[in-house]
């Protein structure tokens, strides 16, 4: 089916499409932080846009997109937002999205460094959480997937990345519902069991 793509900044794209009729969602924003076109990480991206019917796609591309570093200032303690305004349309995306896909390889055992330079600006809900005797800041709740791959075994450190956003979640009202991984990238990728738990996913949220 023919897109429409629109950007609304610098790399940031915006789909609005109507895919298979497995589920429906009124917004998806998806954090890419994967720099390879044609990885494994890009083609479970693509597979998921491909079994769902949304009205709005966005996609947020970590490497492409320059944005200041979270340097601890503590200037969000003071004001409740962050003193750097380059962010402020992705928050706003982040915020009303229903459903929120962080998408990575694995490096050193984590996220790839963009992505987790964009979760380190989130540093202003975090103090607006702790400050409010634990009252979110985004009044609306969303759901958060975790799309993964790895050169070879990777369970040890996805495990570890899902500890990380289900932190994360807690404080920025996000249901954390699930993770794929696909492993063996390197040599003989396991396309079929990450498309499963991807669809296995995708099951979930429609039971909500």
């Amino acid at each position: 089916m023919k897109q429409k793509m629109v950007n609304i900044s610098a790399n940031t794209v915006v789909r609005n499409t109507k895919k298979s009729d497995f589920m429906k969602l009124g917004n998806i924003l998806i954090i890419d932080g994967s720099s390879r076109k044609n990885g494994f990480t890009k083609k479970q991206l693509e597979f998921l846009k491909e079994n769902v019917d949304c009205e709005n796609i966005t996609v947020y591309e970590a490497y492409k997109n320059k944005f200041e570093f979270c340097d601890g200032c503590n200037f969000c303690e003071a004001n409740e937002k962050c003193k750097f305004s380059d962010l402020d349309e992705f928050f706003e995306r982040f915020e009303n999205a229903d459903l929120i896909v962080f998408a990575s390889p694995i490096y050193n055992g984590s996220f790839s460094s963009p992505l987790k330079a964009l979760i380190d600006r989130f540093q202003f809900y975090y103090t607006y959480f702790y400050k409010h005797n634990k009252t979110q800041k985004i009044t609306k709740r969303r759901m958060g997937v975790l799309l993964t791959s790895s050169g070879r075994v990777g369970e040890k450190w996805l495990s570890i990345m899902e500890e990380q956003l289900k932190f994360a979640f807690s404080i920025l009202n996000i249901e954390f519902i699930g993770s794929a991984l696909c492993n063996f990238t390197d040599t003989t990728p396991d396309i079929e069991k990450v498309e499963k738990e991807i669809k296995n996913i995708l099951e979930r949220i429609e039971q909500l």
